[in-house]
């Protein structure tokens, strides 16, 4: 018999957003920083009232998204980029200039937007 599970209304739906943000928090990522930049990428969005609302981020941590070596990655959705962050200042500008700015942080991009 399993446990019942805590449930709440909002549990129910998906929250308002924009784009959709993966932070990598897989192993290899970890060893790079990658926890210490979610809370820097948590920060610096609800500095800028973007979580999880209309227009803004729905933020999600991940396990490993590849390419390892040029992690820590973040993915955003839809716009199909792909970054390699390894500084709290990455993450700065990748929030003012891309998650709210809507332009490409093109020297952190790591694979190419189809």
């Amino acid at each position: 018999m399993s446990t019942p599970v805590e449930t709440h209304p909002d549990w129910s739906h998906v929250p308002d957003h924009a784009r959709h943000v993966f932070l990598c928090t897989g192993p290899r990522c970890t060893q790079r920083g990658a926890l210490q930049l979610w809370k820097t990428l948590r920060r610096h969005l609800l500095a800028h009232d973007r979580i999880e609302k209309p227009g803004g981020v729905l933020l999600t941590r991940t396990h490993c998204q590849f390419p390892c070596n040029l992690g820590p990655i973040v993915t955003v959705y839809p716009d199909r980029c792909w970054y390699g962050v390894h500084s709290n200042a990455d993450v700065q500008r990748l929030v003012e200039v891309h998650l709210v700015g809507g332009e490409v942080v093109e020297d952190l991009l790591i694979k190419e937007r189809p």
